[in-house]
């Protein structure tokens, strides 16, 4: 359902910027050209020579690589790398990224050991031996040096995504770090940070060929029309349902354009979205509106010929209604749609009347709305839990009738829930909070089939299985 909802988003914010002034959506609403050069770096690190092998690493590496080729992306590809190996690749990519221009869009994707220390995230090359804190940092390669390579190339979007947050793989040998996983990250311009994991959790490596989060990853890459922070946002809520939130993504941000790997589909024409209403409508007034407004185009020669049939049907009527009886006329049609893009047609057609002035403004509360989410009155006390009940009820998160007591069952029921929804709340309270995010999870994706998703089950971290 959030996809879905996300999709109706991006195709209202389409609409709106095509309506702006054209300054004003190039200064507000920057977008990365589809034709824009894509480059990728893809490491995989597992066959490492002082502590154990990572069974997933490479195969993450070659799913990820997989999937950036089908987007376009001229990717590099190496598997166990050394840190000189490692330095003398970023340090190449970085060379390509400034040969093809400022308008490059780059992606590096890191599977393998990853360590923190003293705030600082590291990738740990193959030949790493790290017997004390001090090792690590000329050993390494630290993150925060790769985002700085990037951004010193001077393009557009840099994108290094890190699955690379499991256990410390120096326990026995090397230091006891304070925590595990990678910290989040301090912005760096034009770069696009994404880990897989945050600090303190291990990222899990799964149980089949790939770790749960390249799966959801190369998933999440594939579809169409969402931002570069909604891919991640989709990530982050596939890893947290398949691993029961014990491994939750993070993301750190400094890009100013909007980027697609797959672009959304260009909005509709106006004289489709008239033809629409006025087949939905039966009104004439709409076709001859059609026929005037876009008098050559394919869609003006099926208005005139089924305008020609309603008039052949009816009775005598005045050739042309006036653009304000038009503009009336499709307005009314808008109210009686509801939907932004409805009253958008009436701003695109009639600039500068009355009945623009109307659509614009209902067209801006109803993006409110559907942004907001609005869940209409505050409820409180009983209403509210009874209301709360239902909604886990639907959800196959709580059994019985809604009692309105805030019980135990029902604090479960929370419980369960939130792993359901990318909306935080607090499930040990009855919030108005609570309420919206449940009633946007669509009931095929209830408790029921996230039990099923992330069944309790053995995990495997470093070759290791832990069990519950």
């Amino acid at each position: 359902m959030r996809r879905i909802f996300g999709y109706a988003l991006l195709l209202l914010a389409s609409a709106m910027c095509a309506l702006a002034p054209a300054g004003a959506a190039d200064a507000e609403h920057r977008v990365v050209a589809d034709s824009a050069p894509r480059l990728a770096l893809v490491i995989g690190n597992a066959n490492y020579t002082s502590v154990a092998k990572l069974k997933n690493s490479a195969n993450d590496a070659r799913l990820i690589a997989s999937r950036l080729r089908q987007l376009g992306f001229e990717v590099d590809e190496a598997l166990d790398l050394d840190r000189a190996a490692m330095s003398r690749a970023v340090d190449a990519f970085a060379d390509r990224i400034k040969q093809r221009g400022k308008e490059t869009v780059s992606v590096v994707f890191y599977a393998g050991h990853g360590l923190e220390d003293r705030s600082v995230n590291y990738l740990v090359p193959v030949n790493a031996v790290i017997k004390k804190s001090d090792d690590i940092a000329p050993q390494s390669l630290s993150v925060k040096e790769i985002a700085d390579r990037l951004s010193a190339a001077g393009n557009q979007l840099n994108i290094l995504i890190i699955d690379a947050c499991r256990d410390n793989p120096f326990p026995d040998t090397g230091p006891q770090l304070a925590s595990r996983g990678l910290v989040p990250m301090g912005a760096v311009y034009g770069v696009f940070i994404a880990s897989s994991t945050g600090s303190g959790k291990a990222a899990f490596d799964g149980d089949g060929a790939d770790s749960p989060y390249t799966l959801a990853l190369a998933d999440a890459l594939t579809t169409k029309g969402e931002t570069l922070e909604d891919v991640f946002k989709s990530v982050r809520r596939q890893v947290r349902l398949a691993t029961k939130e014990q491994q939750i993504p993070w993301e750190s941000t400094a890009v100013e354009f909007d980027f697609y790997f797959i672009p959304p589909p260009p909005p509709v024409p106006p004289e489709q979205q008239l033809l629409a209403a006025a087949k939905e409508t039966g009104k004439l007034a709409l076709y001859d509106l059609l026929i005037e407004k876009f008098p050559n185009s394919a869609e003006a020669a099926e208005a005139r010929r089924r305008a020609a049939d309603l008039r052949g049907a009816a009775a005598p009527a005045p050739a042309q209604a006036p653009v304000q009886t038009a503009a009336a006329t499709v307005l009314e049609r808008a109210r009686s749609v509801n939907t932004p893009e409805a009253y958008d047609l009436v701003v695109s057609l009639f600039p500068g009347t009355a009945e623009a002035e109307i659509a614009r403004a209902e067209a801006a509360r109803l993006r409110e709305v559907f942004a907001l989410d609005s869940a209409g009155p505050t409820l409180e006390g009983r209403v509210l839990i009874q209301n709360i009940q239902q909604q886990l009820t639907r959800l196959g998160c709580a059994q019985g009738l809604p009692d309105g007591v805030f019980d135990g069952a029902t604090v479960q029921g929370l419980r369960e829930a939130s792993l359901l929804t990318d909306d935080r709340y607090l499930w040990y309270r009855p919030t108005m909070a609570a309420l919206r995010a449940l009633r946007k999870v669509d009931s095929k994706e209830g408790c029921a089939a996230h039990q099923l998703a992330a069944a309790p089950r053995c995990l495997r971290i470093n070759d290791e299985d832990f069990c519950k």
